[in-house]
């Protein structure tokens, strides 16, 4: 061996080397595979049972409406407190007692009374005269009644509106919600077969119902909805005739289907 070179390892170590980095990709490549077998990334993720089509069905139904609500309101205005109240418990009485005349129950009528300084609102007007407002609900189910009360109340000069505002009741909403609920999950489910017609997939059981109830019952397009501007004409007419015209309910299901 010449001089300062250095002796050649022993061929039985390379040996052993090379053996080792082919130990090592055959591991990895073992690992790889046993990966793939079990994650299968080849397959679209989820089970095609998952698959769903969320649809809407929509219903509106409309109805006269049976119950009428009256919201009439007085103001008294007096420097002299004991005098505005005196004014304003005068006219409870008598808006009362003419209504029970009328043929009005108690249950039917509410009132409410309230009062407040001039000066505690700005702009102060006048701070030593106090305002006291009494108002009364009224709420009925016949027609005949709810006009006679309307010509009536027209007679009292009232601040507030003076036609009724025209309702469902409690249990004739429930009615039409069980109508317009027919509909409109008849309507999600033909939506849902028509998707299905039209991009080549089956629809199969419900998976979630979300009932989103029924909605409306404010003044139709015939309802005499008159604001309190029209006072002074309601107060000229001799009679102002109600008329309910119909009111609205509209009704909403969203149901997610699951397809295959």
């Amino acid at each position: 061996m010449p001089p300062g070179q250095n002796p050649s390892p022993p061929a039985k170590n390379r040996v052993n080397l090379s053996l080792s980095w082919r130990t090592l990709c055959a591991l990895l490549l073992i690992i790889i595979i046993a990966m793939l077998i079990v994650w299968k990334p080849w397959q679209p993720s989820g089970k095609a049972s998952d698959r769903t089509v969320s649809v809407t069905g929509d219903a509106l139904v409309k109805a006269e409406p049976d119950q009428f609500v009256f919201s009439p309101s007085y103001e008294f205005k007096n420097a002299d407190k004991p005098a505005a109240l005196a004014a304003l418990a005068k006219k409870n009485d008598e808006i009362v007692a003419q209504l029970k005349s009328l043929g009005v129950s108690d249950k039917q009528v509410k009132t409410n009374a309230s009062g407040y300084s001039n000066g505690t609102y700005f702009p102060v007007v006048d701070g030593n005269t106090s305002t006291y407002t009494l108002n009364l609900t009224i709420t009925l189910s016949d027609k005949a009644l709810t006009q006679k009360v309307q010509d009536y109340l027209v007679t009292t000069t009232p601040t507030g509106q003076v036609s009724p505002q025209a309702n469902f009741s409690e249990s004739k909403r429930k009615s039409l919600e069980t109508q317009a609920r027919d509909q409109a999950t008849k309507e999600a489910r033909t939506k849902a077969d028509q998707s299905a017609k039209n991009l080549g997939f089956k629809v199969s059981r419900v998976k979630s119902v979300d009932d989103g109830g029924g909605f409306g019952g404010g003044c139709g397009s015939t309802r005499l909805c008159p604001a309190s501007s029209d006072i002074k004409t309601l107060q000229a007419a001799p009679s102002l005739s109600v008329q309910p015209g119909e009111n609205e309910l509209s009704y909403s299901v969203t149901v997610v289907y699951y397809i295959k």
